[in-house]
């Protein structure tokens, strides 16, 4: 299959990782908005069509199916992505933290997210359809992305915002933390050295799971190809994706 995927910038590396770790033998082709991120703090109206040239930048290359490793996106322009998708099978990670929260167990649940995806009550709204008895807390964070996106790895630089944000989910007593924005899985040692009593959801992982299940296996001795493409700076994209899952790549731009 050719699976496509895009986000702002960086942080849908981490969901392209996810899946090449569970589904090596499919190609994928992911496509990153590094000229307009961080999308969190624009418009709903800009998010929109952002979204929209994204989904068009990845139309030529004849997908099977869709990933939106966006969380801001997912939860502010999916009437957008549906109506451009319309023939496309695609895919958020709103779902999949939902299953993951069910599964789980946990009743208090904490979300990280940008102020969008927070504004939004999407991650909410689908948390407490599958478990009605679970409380949400939901915690904006928009200036974790920004700090990522510059590729700081020196956890005193997110020291000051990480007390600022994590600190009322930890009072709080949060057994269950969604990483909503798939920027923050790149910084999950430094959260979870901040919550040790919750569990981290990363969706990626869940939705990955989810998808193996049913799309179809390969042929024996099938291996796929991951491609990686930019708006703006596309150097910042592979030296992340080193970071995040040393693979081999074909860089397309």
């Amino acid at each position: 299959m050719r699976i496509g995927m895009y986000d702002s910038g960086v942080g849908g590396l981490t969901v392209l990782a996810a899946f090449v770790r569970q589904m090596p033998y499919h190609d994928y082709i992911y496509f990153g908005d590094t000229r307009n991120a961080p999308y969190g703090d624009r418009s709903p109206e800009e998010i929109r069509q952002l979204s929209a040239a994204a989904i068009r930048r990845l139309e030529p290359h004849r997908l099977d199916a869709l990933v939106v490793a966006c969380n801001t996106s997912a939860s502010v322009a999916v009437d957008t992505i549906g109506r451009l998708c319309s023939n496309l099978p695609f895919f958020t990670l709103v779902s999949a933290s939902a299953r993951a929260v069910r599964e789980i167990g946990a009743t208090r649940i904490g979300l990280l997210a940008t102020r969008r995806t927070v504004e939004a009550g999407v991650f909410e709204r689908e948390i407490r359809s599958a478990c009605p008895q679970a409380d949400v807390l939901a915690i904006p964070a928009p200036a974790l992305v920004p700090l990522i996106e510059r590729g700081y790895r020196d956890r005193r630089i997110y020291e000051p915002a990480l007390n600022e944000y994590l600190v009322p989910l930890k009072t709080w007593g949060a057994d269950a933390v969604i990483l909503g924005c798939t920027h923050y899985p790149l910084i999950r040692d430094y959260i979870q050295e901040w919550l040790p009593e919750s569990v981290l959801i990363d969706p990626a992982d869940w939705l990955a799971r989810d998808l193996r299940k049913r799309w179809p296996e390969p042929p024996p001795g099938k291996t796929g190809s991951i491609s990686l493409s930019a708006s703006g700076d596309r150097e910042v994209l592979c030296s992340f994706w080193k970071m995040v899952e040393p693979k081999s790549i074909d860089l397309v731009f």
